[in-house]
């Protein structure tokens, strides 16, 4: 027999920067019962060492061969075999291997039939290992392990670590499950195995360190490990890492002398051409390298690098590894910027032809083309706007440039703005889209603006756009024109946000037809506003849920639009008695917004929130939660429709708790708005009733009742009608109750508007028992009116102590706080020190209220 190196037939030693992967050493194990396990993956993974680690920790002998260009030869390759085979322990020194004798020349199927008759007599299990099994590529030697894989006993298992799929029935022996794989994916680090290797090197990373490092090697651990070792001496590893690539000295060295240097020029350069795109379809691979073979070629660069993957449903589109893209592509800078822009450009048109608008943008900016660009947003813009495609969009306008003669760019700014937020900036850029002179007979572009003014709540141009035939732009410009109608504070009531809800669900069904993900959530969002201003409460509901499972389904769960469908959902929860909704919704959305976003948003949802948190029983928390919402606007404007639901919010929690003061304030509010004068009308009857005039409270909401007065909001005739009831019982008017409670109920069920029916007193509650007739069915509105009460609760009966409870009973009297002073043997701040405490506890703020109070509690009797 031959000599053989003993240095191949030795199993690694194993580095002391080595990591151990106790889960890849399992998973080898399970293939214990197949013929072959095929190690596959590109130079730099570990195979090696994972197999050392494996065969140095198991009980089952393993015999090693080290593979070198050399054993691509017969008698070579079985020497070498041979050698490793009979240093093996589990090989005793009576077995006929020890016999065998590599022929020089040709190694026939008789040795090789002599050698497995041999490995069948040995009495153990036992591993022949082929590293680096790649080198083998002669016609010869495939055919030789072809047949020791066919007829292999089934004491021996064979592994093989190869760079790439050797020439071997591996489709057989998978179909025929004798084949066990390990490749790439599973070999690669996780994050917490790069850093586990970085501090073997010598190296702490913090956690998001060991995450870029991962990201930007792709698990790859050459990669990793040759960062490691340059980032000990960087002194800012975060720019480090944010700039390493396969241009890195090192990391470059090691692909040159591994990877590139064993790949014909021909090949290299066609790497070098498709580097600038990832994936590379084999179309556009055809484009750039202006062969023919493109795919052919790059499907055979997949078997024999490894770092070149077929992907795609038909395996048409080619990917290379990260880091050795970013080499190739700076190797192709350095054959000349020229070709590089040219490589971009001719990229650009082929991904745009594709209808692949993102690509294009992105090579177009590659390749410095400002041109090139803005013609691509001319015509793209709409669409990549209604996906969403922001960041994309925000990159093609850096590279368009400032050209102050296109109206196009501002516009596209002012929409980026609205995606994400920036109302006041959106609204500027579109005043800036107007000042530029459009090109003659740009439809789209009219299309364009006046979507664009519209989302960003700007009136309407008196000359609409015509519409346009591109389906993206066609949505856009009905939700801008809807959106006109919402977001500007028109005062023109339900009925013209009734009409708006049309256009908005024809945007809505091309949105959710065409995948325009961004829009969807904008059309969603101003449905529900419509909605809402449409008094709608269920339909209002929907929509804002809908709109904030969409915007976490996509990723824009912490933007403006969410936390728009919040406040909506707050509002809307709220008018339909459900206080916890509301809360939770409003909670969310003032998680999300942020001080620079529309300052109405949060208006809203802090005045949705303090109306709730009266509902759950902390009446001061919501009075001051709806005076601070009104504090905090400062006087700026905000839809009508909202002005007034938060005035009426809050004037109904200052009277339930007796303070006059407090709704007169929020009275002079809706007073100051300029409109809503069937809102105002409607407080003028409350407040009648707050002072026990039912006379005048009846007398105020006629106008309201005959249909004399149009209200803004569709729940104030709801409320109306029930101050009719409630003056009606006080008249002992049971007839004209019980005719008031139906005409109530009648226009407040379209609404599904409860929370009217939970705020009211005892006496409607009975009407309403009576109105059921002893019908319990829960889907009857009247039901469902009734047991809205539950979850509207008053304040939990407060806890007196004796000496308040004293001072309590004493206020029933008409005594000054002298004399009750005499009576209780106090000083007079004593007595003042315990009234102050009675007004806190029970939410009042004067004396009569606090009896009436007391009384309504069962505190006094």
């Amino acid at each position: 027999m031959s000599r053989v190196a003993r240095s191949k037939t030795t199993v690694p030693h194993l580095p002391p920067e080595f990591v151990r992967r106790p889960d890849l050493v399992t998973v080898l194990d399970q293939g214990a019962d197949r013929t072959l396990t095929l190690v596959c993956a590109p130079p730099g993974y570990g195979k090696t060492l994972l197999l050392a680690d494996w065969a140095r920790s198991r009980d089952v002998p393993c015999a090693w061969v080290a593979l070198d260009e050399d054993d691509d030869a017969p008698p070579r390759l079985w020497a070498s075999v041979l050698a490793a085979l009979v240093t093996c322990p589990a090989v005793p020194a009576t077995s006929r291997l020890h016999r065998l004798v590599v022929p020089r020349t040709t190694v026939g199927a008789d040795f090789l039939a002599d050698l497995l008759w041999a490995l069948a007599a040995v009495p153990t299990p036992i591993r022949l290992v082929l590293d680096d099994a790649h080198l083998l590529r002669s016609r010869e030697v495939l055919h030789g392990l072809h047949l020791v894989l066919r007829h292999c006993p089934g004491n021996v298992q064979v592994v093989l670590a190869s760079r790439s799929d050797p020439a071997l029935p591996v489709a057989r022996l998978r179909l025929e499950e004798q084949l066990w794989e390990l490749r790439t994916g599973q070999l690669a680090f996780s994050p917490a195995e790069t850093a586990a290797l970085a501090r073997r090197c010598g190296l702490q990373l913090t956690r998001g360190q060991a995450d870029a490092l991962r990201s930007r090697t792709g698990g790859w651990v050459a990669g990793i490990r040759l960062a490691a070792l340059r980032l000990r001496e960087h002194p800012e590893p975060d720019a480090f890492l944010a700039a390493f690539s396969g241009d890195d000295r090192p990391v470059a060295d090691y692909l040159a002398g591994e990877v590139l240097a064993n790949i014909p020029d021909e090949q290299r350069d066609l790497l070098r051409r498709t580097s600038i795109a990832d994936p590379v379809p084999a179309a556009l691979a055809v484009e750039l390298t202006g062969r023919a073979d493109a795919a052919d070629a790059l499907t055979a660069l997949t078997r024999t690098t490894g770092l070149v993957v077929a992907s795609g449903p038909h395996r048409t589109e080619f990917r290379v590894h990260g880091l050795m893209r970013s080499y190739l592509a700076a190797d192709l800078h350095r054959h000349g910027p020229a070709l590089t822009a040219q490589l971009h450009r001719q990229a650009a048109l082929w991904w745009a032809a594709s209808d692949r608008p993102v690509e294009a943008l992105r090579h177009a900016a590659e390749a410095a083309d400002a041109s090139l660009v803005t013609a691509l947003l001319h015509h793209w813009a709409p669409e990549l706007v209604a996906r969403g495609e922001l960041a994309e969009l925000g990159r093609a306008l850096v590279a368009a440039g400032d050209d102050a003669t296109d109206a196009w760019l501002p516009l596209v700014a002012a929409q980026i703005d609205l995606g994400t937020g920036g109302l006041r900036a959106a609204r500027t850029r579109v005043r800036a889209a107007a000042a530029r002179t459009p090109h003659p007979g740009d439809g789209d572009l009219t299309a364009f603006r006046d979507a664009t003014a519209g989302m960003a709540g700007l009136p309407a141009p008196r000359t609409a756009a015509p519409t346009p035939g591109d389906p993206a732009l066609a949505a856009l410009l009905l939700a801008g024109r809807a959106a006109a109608g919402i977001l500007s504070g028109s005062d023109d009531g339900p009925a013209a946000a009734a009409g708006l809800l049309d256009d908005l669900e024809a945007a809505l069904a091309i949105a959710r037809d065409r995948r325009l993900e961004l829009l969807e959530l904008q059309c969603l969002c101003l449905i529900g506003g419509a909605a809402a201003v449409s008094g709608e409460n269920a339909r209002a509901a929907a929509a804002a849920g809908a709109a904030v499972a969409t915007a976490t389904a996509h990723g824009w769960h912490e933007t403006a639009w969410t936390s728009a469908a919040c406040a909506v959902l707050a509002h809307a929860s709220l008018g339909r008695a459900s206080p916890q909704g509301a809360l939770d919704a409003a909670a969310e959305g003032l998680r999300i917004a942020s001080d620079d976003q529309d300052p109405a948003v949060r208006f809203a949802l802090r005045s949705a929130r303090g109306g709730a948190l009266f509902d759950v029983g902390d009446r001061i928390g919501g009075l001051l939660e709806l005076q601070e919402a009104h504090a905090q606007l400062g006087g700026l404007p905000v839809p009508a429709a909202l002005a007034a639901s938060a005035v009426l919010l809050e004037h109904r929690a200052a009277l339930l708790m007796g303070s006059s003061t407090a709704a007169a304030t929020s009275a002079g509010r809706l007073l100051r708005g300029g409109c809503a004068d069937g809102e105002r009308t409607l407080l003028r009857a409350w407040s009648e009733a707050a002072a026990g005039s039912p006379r005048a409270a009846r007398a105020s909401v006629v106008p309201l009742l005959d249909g004399n007065l149009a209200p803004l909001l569709p729940s104030t005739l709801v409320e109306a009608w029930l101050v009719e009831v409630w003056a009606a019982l006080r008249l002992d008017d049971r007839p004209g109750a019980r005719q008031g409670l139906q005409a109530a109920l009648d226009t407040a069920e379209p609404l599904d508007a409860l929370r009217p029916f939970a705020l009211a007193g005892q006496g409607l509650r009975v009407l309403l028992v009576d109105q059921l007739g002893g019908v319990r069915d829960p889907s009857a509105f009247a039901f469902r009116c009734l047991s809205a009460r539950q979850r509207v609760r008053r304040p939990s009966d407060p806890r007196l102590s004796a000496r308040e409870q004293d001072v309590l009973v004493e206020l029933l009297s008409l005594s000054n706080l002298g004399e009750i002073a005499e009576d209780l043997d106090v000083s007079v701040n004593t007595v003042k020190s315990h009234v102050r405490a009675i007004y806190g506890k029970l939410g009042v703020t004067n004396r009569r209220t606090a009896v009436l109070t007391a009384v309504e509690r069962g505190l006094l009797t």
